[in-house]
This record gives C-alpha cells, structure tokens and sequence, in this order.
C-alpha cells in the first residue's frame, strides 16, 4: 500500500457495531459468578464486583459508532503518552500509535475490520494489538457516551495508574501493600462544565481475538476493576463512579464489534468556586500524599476490613478532582512532546513514571516545532519515519495558546478550559484551509491535542 492510499483509508469513517442489552448482563455476571466459585475453589480472594450491571441506553450509543481511524490512532497516542515506560523509551512510546497506519480498513458493508496487514502476524503481536486497539476502540466510544450523557461538558482522559500515583504508591519500595493496589481501572474520563461540580468515570479497556465467550470473561473481570475506586461521601454514603466495561472483538463475524455495560455510580466532585486566581477550583495546588491503600468494609458504619482499591475520603474529592485535571493536562502537554513542562504538573511520584530526567539521546522527544495553519499557530514534536519505502512527516502538538496558559509558573489549568470552545470553533470554521495547507490527514480532539501525518514535501504549510 502505498502513502497516498494509506492516508485516504485513514480519512475513511466506517461503522464498528455495538452490543450493549440485558442479555449480555446476564450472560456476564453469570461468567463472573463462575470466576468466583473457581478462586474460591483454589483459595484465592474473591474480588468484589460492581453491585449492579446494566446496559447503556441505547440512545447513548444507537447500536453503532461511526468513526476514521486515524482519530482511533490519535486516540491511542493520547491515551499511551503517560503510560511510564519513561525516557529511555520516550520515542517508541510516543510514536506506537503509527504501527497500525494500515491495520484498518472500511470493510463493503461499510463495518470497520482489520486489514491484510492487520491480522499478518509478522507485524502484528496478537496480544498486543488486542490491547492497543481495545484502548483506542474503548476510548472513543467512551468519549462518546458521557458526552451524550452530560450534555455541555467536557471529557478528557486520564491514565489511571499516572492519577493515583498522586495518592498511593503503585510500584518500588514505596508500596505499602501490593495485594491492595492490584486492582485498578485503565483510565478516568475526567468532566468539566463551568459553573457544574466535576464528573469523573471509570474505563476499563479490554480487546480480544477470541470468540464471544472471551469477551464475557474479559467484562466479569472488568467489574472488578471499575469497582475498585470509591469517592467518600458523607451524606449518601461511599460509592464507586459510573464505569464503563468495554471489550471489543476484533474478529467478529461482519467487521469489529465492540460489548459495553454501565455499572451505575455516582461520579461528581467537589470543586470550590471558579475563581480567576490559583488557590481554588482547577488551579489550587496538588499535595502527593501517601494513603494506605484498600477501600473500607464496614459493618454498621464501622471499619471490619479493607478489601482491594482505592478509597477517596469526602475531604479528599477537590484534591481528586485537581489530580485529574492535573494529570490530564500532563497528558496534553506529553503528546505536545513537551515532557519537562508536563513534569511540573505532577508530583514528584507521577514524574518519574513520566521520565522527565532525560537526555538527548536517540530515544528522546523534542519539543522544538511548531507550524502555522490558516492562522492557527501549533506547537509540539515531529517524526519522519518510512512507510512503503515513501518518506512520511507525523506530528503531534496543541495550540500555542494553550501551552502558553499551562508552561507558566503558576500554570492556569481554567484558563485552557475556558480557552477550548473557541480554539474548537476556530478548527471548525478552519478546517477545510487547514487540511489543504497540511496536505495529508490530521485532526483535533475535543481537547485540543493535534496530530497530522503527510508525506514528505507535501503541503503549503512548513513546519519550523
């Protein structure tokens, strides 16, 4: 496949089906008694899962997301970019989006599958590929249930392990007790509304190769891990976050199918008022703490035991939501390729997942360009890598209006989101002038993380 026709596949929507209904509950908590009969049997704790499993309305979803690939891509770039592999990896970490350029493909019933090129095992790790695309898939569909959940607010999303790392230390000499930190969900979609208390759900990501069965295991599982963070509340009691379980198939009969359930939860956060300082609300400052780790079993309101988890006290919900929010704009900045920015909005803990001690060694990410489309200026990092012997140009960045908001001492955090619906607007009423002047694929996020692909020497605009 050659660069012209790879980039016009990635442009290509196509339909990705979804099974979301009470029959699948049943058939899933039915698997997941079955796990728990069989390590009771071998001795082992049995994992509390979410009390309740529902389907997702189905207005939410409609049985069906239509989506390119390359926001798949963008997607699993954005959601991998904190993942801790640190600097020494900081390159390949950055970049494994791009191994799946040509691993999908519109299928003639216009149902999204994967390519030749995705199912050859000479490229492609079958286990890996499950994972990655089952992120990417996850993600998206994610993204768009909670928007059409909570009409007016805005989601982002955040690496589970990098956000509790704030409170809890997950790996090292640090951990208090291992057993209690082993279940955990994959990430936090974190939502913002002005004038609204913050939202948070839990995700849990998996992917398969296998049949149907496969799935229902994958999602008794995850009922565990979305069950594993519980937010304190003194008023109505402690209680998990909304967590969407998501298993997609990637060999589905037809195309590739996604299998999605709705624990239900309560998922808000207190923030104090929206005020233009930095003491309060998004801006306020983060403390690491060091928590011991487990969520609380009570027994007429009093402490018996601490089964496996997370557990966020009612006092503690404004530093959760500021850890998000943090978290999150570490992430935006990582995928800007600026490491040593995104470092200063973490604690000392989270940092060193994100290996900001880093030279210039060839494993390193250079925050060091930028490009102006149709008056748009963006900065962040590039690549030029090979694809079917055509020299290719990919990078990835974010308005510099918003690095400016977050690079400065005292980092404004409302700022960018207050920025954000007139930066979208703006690449709306834009975009056709900003694809001609790129001149091969790119795309924002509703966040306004940017990532463009194009061969060599194509395009008006330059980067610098």
């Amino acid at each position: 496949m050659d660069a012209v026709e790879a980039i016009e596949k990635l442009l290509e929507p196509a339909d990705v089906a979804i099974e979301s209904s009470d029959q699948l509950v049943g058939k899933v908590e039915r698997k997941a008694a079955k796990l728990a009969r069989e390590r009771r049997d071998n001795g082992q704790e049995v994992d509390e899962t979410k009390p309740r499993l529902a389907p997702v309305p189905e207005r939410e979803h409609d049985g069906n997301m239509n989506i390119m690939p390359w926001e798949l891509l963008h997607l699993l770039g954005r959601a991998t970019v904190l993942s801790g592999h640190g600097s020494s990896r900081a390159l390949a970490q950055h970049w494994g989006c791009l191994k799946y350029i040509t691993s999908l493909q519109r299928n003639a019933h216009d149902r999204m599958e994967l390519s030749d090129s995705g199912k050859d095992p000479r490229y492609h790790r079958r286990s890996v590929q499950a994972e990655d695309l089952g992120i990417a898939f996850a993600l998206a569909a994610a993204l768009r249930i909670a928007q059409r959940r909570h009409p007016g607010y805005r989601f982002e999303l955040v690496d589970a392990d990098v956000a509790l790392e704030a409170g809890w230390a997950l790996r090292g000499n640090e951990v208090k007790a291992k057993p209690k930190t082993r279940l955990r969900p994959d990430y936090f979609l974190f939502g913002f509304r002005h004038g609204s208390p913050a939202r948070v759900i839990t995700v849990e990501c998996k992917g398969s190769h296998g049949s149907a069965d496969a799935q229902h295991k994958q999602l008794a599982k995850a009922a565990a891990q979305v069950n594993a963070v519980v937010i304190g509340d003194p008023d109505h009691g402690d209680v998990s976050p909304p967590g969407l379980m998501m298993s997609t198939s990637l060999d589905d009969t037809g195309g590739i199918q996604m299998r999605i359930l709705d624990p239900p939860g309560d998922g808000t956060l207190a923030l104090s008022g929206d005020v233009e300082d930095h003491t309060s609300g998004l801006n306020g400052p983060v403390e690491q703490l060091h928590e011991f780790p487990g969520i609380p079993v009570r027994v007429e309101e009093v402490e018996r035991d601490r089964r496996p988890g997370f557990y966020i006290a009612p006092d503690r919900s404004e530093w959760f939501a500021r850890v998000l929010a943090r978290t999150a704009s570490a992430g935006l900045l990582a995928f800007a390729g600026d490491r040593n920015t995104a470092g200063r909005l973490l604690t000392p803990r989270q940092r060193i997942r994100l290996g900001v001690e880093q030279d210039s060694g060839p494993g390193h990410v250079a925050f060091d360009t930028g490009i102006d489309l149709a008056g748009l200026r963006l900065v962040g990092t590039d690549h030029v890598f090979r694809l079917s012997s055509e020299r290719m140009e990919v990078f990835s960045g974010i308005p510099e209006v918003l690095h400016e908001l977050l690079r400065s001492e005292r980092p404004d955090l409302r700022g960018r989101q207050h920025a954000l619906p007139d930066l979208r607007e703006q690449w709306r009423e834009r975009q056709e002038d900003i694809e001609r002047q790129w001149g091969g694929v790119v795309f924002m996020d509703i966040n306004g993380a940017v990532m463009g692909l194009r061969k060599m020497g194509e395009g008006r605009a330059r980067l610098d």
